[in-house]
């Protein structure tokens, strides 16, 4: 019974690394209660479960804000099934040896339910926790999978020093990570850009705003123009959030015809999120008109949100909720689009591919900077918005690149390439960020090696457990 309440209190330590507390040092010391708890049971795989579960619940219980308890409780089950082979770390037989089964296991299940099933979902991955820990760099070089190797790893050397056991161990974790404390910010001299970032708001918050469509392009217009008015410097660009323009501008001509004049008049290219109609199904759009009113580039979303953009196994989750029948399924892009402006290069990510290794990683490799454009409205007031900034937090040192972040209702932010954030709006108000983004056309470590910076991880940590339990045995 104590080591379920321990994996209860575990798990909920955990949730505290992630927004929104971001106290990144939480997850450390989550995996050393969880450690400690199951050696102590009998149960290990129950022990296990509960753990991820309440992991899981906390983090992601903004999911059912406005779909109910149900569908978050199947999500939070099929997240924690991932982490079920946590329970063989109990075997009594080399148990410190053991306990390093940790580090494979948490590393490998981070990859497997980011790519499983439906795309995967790595939204609560543990590397982003890990936005504010000191030794972030670490992600330049190998990837945000190291950013949990390390976090993990501190857990281990935590429990090996309260179990005053393989102290040669600690030692060489605290060495590891300290000189992964030293790792250099690139500074970037290519030049810079001036972003007008727009968060118009929306007029009401949920499901139903984007019945509202027209209403919510008007806030973001009338917003800008405000903008406008106000700031000092020409801006180079302006940007505005996914679903901005919740309405197709090239159907409805009214509006498409705004925002033509809008950059015309303001001598400024503009680009917005705008949902397209098309025979086959909507199509979620991030389009750049040019300072002369003229569509120069158009990027359709890849990485479409599963139950939220289409419904997998329709009939089933029909059943789970009748919401499901209200969502028509969007139809996924192909392709690598960028936008430019001036000399600069910006690659679009809209929303939830944030969460996607690979479609970051094609997207960003030749472009100067990132613009993220994204949606919070559904889920403001949780930690989702907050969530999803620490997540591009990670992505821009990763990739060594700068961020800007733009949200219909907020947060949203410029992030340079060291994960800091240089300008952030509150949330649930219409506003505006005026600032210079550095820009870079370098290639990072992390984005050359790809997937195989996860692989290497995963590798190193199976290395590890394998050789402390042969010197054991």
């Amino acid at each position: 019974m104590v080591s379920l309440v321990l994996a209860l209190v575990s798990g909920a330590v955990l949730s505290g690394a992630f927004a929104p507390l971001n106290w990144w040092f939480l997850l450390p010391l989550a995996v050393a209660i969880f450690l400690y708890a199951v050696t102590k049971t009998r149960r290990p795989f129950l022990v296990s479960f509960v753990f991820a579960a309440s992991f899981n619940f906390l983090t992601l219980k903004w999911s059912g804000i406005y779909v109910g308890l149900v569908p978050v409780l199947f999500l939070v089950i099929l997240q924690s099934a991932f982490y079920l082979p946590l329970g063989f770390i109990s075997y009594k037989r080399n148990r410190y040896s053991r306990i390093w089964l940790v580090l494979p296991v948490l590393l490998l299940a981070d990859e497997l339910r980011s790519i499983f099933p439906f795309g995967g979902f790595g939204w609560n991955r543990l590397a982003f926790s890990q936005a504010d820990s000191p030794y972030i760099n670490v992600a330049r070089l190998l990837g945000d999978a190291s950013l949990t190797f390390l976090a993990v790893s501190l857990g281990i050397a935590f429990y090996l020093l309260w179990a005053k056991a393989q102290l040669l161990s600690v030692a060489l974790i605290a060495i590891i990570t300290t000189l992964a404390i030293f790792i250099p910010t690139p500074a970037l001299n290519q030049g810079s850009v001036n972003v007008l970032a727009i968060q118009g708001n929306v007029p009401e918050l949920g499901l139903d705003f984007n019945s509202r469509a027209e209403e919510v392009f008007s806030y973001h217009l009338r917003q800008t123009n405000a903008a406008l008015e106000q700031i000092d410097a020409q801006p180079d660009v302006i940007v505005w959030p996914e679903n901005s323009v919740d309405v197709d501008p090239f159907v409805n001509v009214q509006v498409g015809q705004k925002i033509s004049d809008l950059a015309r008049r303001s001598k400024t290219p503009i680009i917005v999120g705008a949902v397209l109609k098309t025979s086959k199904g909507p199509q979620n759009a991030s389009i750049m008109w040019s300072s002369q009113g003229e569509v120069v580039s158009q990027y359709l979303k890849r990485s479409l949100t599963p139950f939220g953009e289409y419904i997998p196994l329709r009939s089933i989750a029909n059943r789970v909720t009748p919401l499901t029948k209200k969502v028509i399924d969007f139809l996924p892009g192909n392709q690598v689009v960028l936008h430019k402006v001036g000399e600069s290069v910006v690659a679009p990510i809209i929303c939830y591919e944030i969460i996607d290794d690979s479609a970051v990683r094609s997207i960003t490799r030749d472009s100067d900077f990132i613009l993220v454009q994204t949606n919070n409205a559904t889920f403001a007031d949780s930690g989702q918005s907050m969530q999803q900034l620490n997540i591009s937090r990670i992505r821009a040192v990763e990739n060594n690149k700068w961020i800007v972040s733009v949200s219909t209702t907020g947060v949203s932010a410029i992030i340079d390439n060291g994960g800091n954030i240089q300008d952030i709006t509150d949330q649930n108000v219409g506003t505006y960020i005026s600032s210079d983004v550095q820009t870079s056309s370098e290639i990072s470590l992390a984005n050359k090696l790809g997937d195989w910076s996860s692989i290497l991880c995963i590798f190193l940590a199976a290395i590890i457990y394998i050789g402390k339990r042969r010197q054991n045995a």
